[in-house]
């Protein structure tokens, strides 16, 4: 089954043209924030989906976004970066996650729901990691949308999905379905679309942290850690904190850390 998601990845569509404009404006220090809204404006589905991740409450802003400009402004070029990729992969896979119980909608906002949970943490105990842990949380389960359709194409959705709700273990229903995981499936993936390597190894090494090289570690197990947070069935319940914390004081973390980010998340949602 390796092979055959394998063969299907390549033959994905390449990016659009678009998106890697975006990226130029991204990564141009001389670039400012009209010019990269502008760019945005090109893709009114980008557009909504951008301005409805800036109006939501775990962000925080004290005040509706109505303009790409002030989301961009409030975002930054990094975040901004993030989102119009996040953005541009779920539009390119076409988000259908029914086999794991979710909804579309409720896919993204799961995304939207690592990702912050990333920036906060790491703001706090690695800043200059920050905004690549940002970006990896926000697409590490991009995967799941592959899963998903090979799936329904062998029409099994009653079967898995019973799986799913019988296991606080994701990745372990996918490796006794199809002997992979939805998360080296996005590592594979994004290799196939010239990601960042350190991106690629970011997520994938998150599939077995314990092994992970000692440069990727603390990444992995913190990729790991915030997958448990946000759990589909579990989204930071009692049991998905209280495991995470265990795993990250296990893991060298300060749980205390942790713990204030979480209650933080909790207040905003």
């Amino acid at each position: 089954m390796i092979e055959e998601f394998k063969k299907r990845i390549k033959t994905l569509p390449p990016l659009p043209k678009s998106f890697q404009k975006i990226l130029d404006i991204c990564n141009d220090d001389n670039a400012g924030v009209s010019e990269l809204a502008k760019a945005i404006e090109s893709d009114p589905m980008m557009v909504a989906q951008i301005l409805k991740t800036a109006n939501s409450p775990l962000y925080g802003f004290n005040r509706q976004i109505k303009t790409t400009a002030q989301a961009v402004s409030l975002f930054g070029k990094s975040m901004t970066k993030s989102l119009v990729m996040g953005s541009t992969v779920q539009g390119m896979l076409k988000v259908s996650v029914e086999p794991y119980g979710i909804s579309p909608e409720q896919f993204v906002n799961i995304s939207n729901l690592q990702s912050v949970i990333a920036k906060a943490w790491f703001k706090r105990i690695a800043p200059q990691k920050a905004d690549d842990l940002f970006l990896c949380a926000l697409l590490q389960d991009t995967g799941k949308i592959l899963i998903s359709d090979e799936v329904i194409r062998r029409d099994e959705v009653m079967y898995f999905k019973d799986d799913i709700a019988m296991s606080f273990d994701i990745g372990a229903v996918e490796m006794n379905n199809f002997n992979t995981t939805s998360i080296l499936i996005t590592a594979d993936i994004f290799d196939h679309w010239g990601f960042e390597p350190s991106i690629i190894e970011n997520i994938r090494h998150s599939n077995d942290p314990k092994n992970a090289p000692d440069e990727y570690k603390q990444t992995a197990w913190a990729l790991y850690i915030i997958r448990t947070l946000a759990n589909p069935k579990h989204q930071l319940s009692e049991i998905a904190t209280q495991t995470s914390l265990n795993l990250a004081k296990e893991n060298g973390f300060d749980e205390e850390i942790l713990k204030e980010v979480i209650s933080e998340i909790q207040d905003k949602m």
